[in-house]
């Protein structure tokens, strides 16, 4: 199983910088990712350290909520120290094997890692396009993300009422954010 916690932390980082610049007169913008707009997409995104803590400490991340209140001053900096926080919770290497409860059942701890990983770059890449910022992460991440979408999502059940829909086309010339945006099913229909 690989290490993916040197991953989250790099994606976590990306994505507290694009969180960072994120203008109050866009909070109320639509986003890639249906279910939110940027306000709901922000608490969405800072809802992900405690499941990733959840998982580690062998909780259920499907009981906890799915957004959680924000202070719209600081969001990203609060984010990525929650992050932090909630990734030195995976310090011990035996977590990565262990069986535990990822968002979508049970599986080995570095899959469940490699799930947040995937999750944060894609919802990075959606606020980066709502707010019009470069929504671009770092190849390497996104390669991995890449492949991680494509092993969980082999013959997993998507399109509408399903976590990811069916892969669209992306634009000629997308950099591999946007296609990994593009195969998890984002649209730009909504922007």
């Amino acid at each position: 199983m690989p290490d993916f916690r040197p991953d989250l932390d790099a994606a976590q980082t990306w994505v507290a910088g694009l969180i960072d610049a994120v203008r109050p007169h866009q909070l109320d913008a639509p986003t890639p990712c249906t279910e939110y707009d940027v306000r709901g997409l922000l608490q969405h995104i800072a809802a992900l350290p405690d499941k990733v803590a959840a998982v580690a400490m062998g909780g259920n991340p499907r009981e906890l909520p799915s957004q959680v209140a924000i202070d719209e001053d600081g969001v990203g900096q609060r984010y990525l120290e929650e992050a932090r926080v909630a990734l030195d919770m995976w310090a011990d290497d035996a977590l990565l094997t262990t069986t535990l409860t990822a968002p979508w059942g049970p599986a080995p701890g570095g899959a469940a890692l490699g799930g947040f990983v995937m999750e944060t770059v894609a919802h990075g890449w959606d606020l980066a396009v709502a707010t019009g910022q470069d929504p671009e992460a770092d190849p390497a991440l996104v390669a991995k993300a890449r492949a991680i979408g494509e092993h969980a999502l082999a013959e997993a059940p998507r399109g509408p009422g399903m976590p990811f829909d069916v892969p669209v086309e992306a634009p000629t010339g997308a950099g591999p954010t946007t296609q990994l945006a593009a195969f998890l099913g984002r649209s730009w229909d909504r922007l």
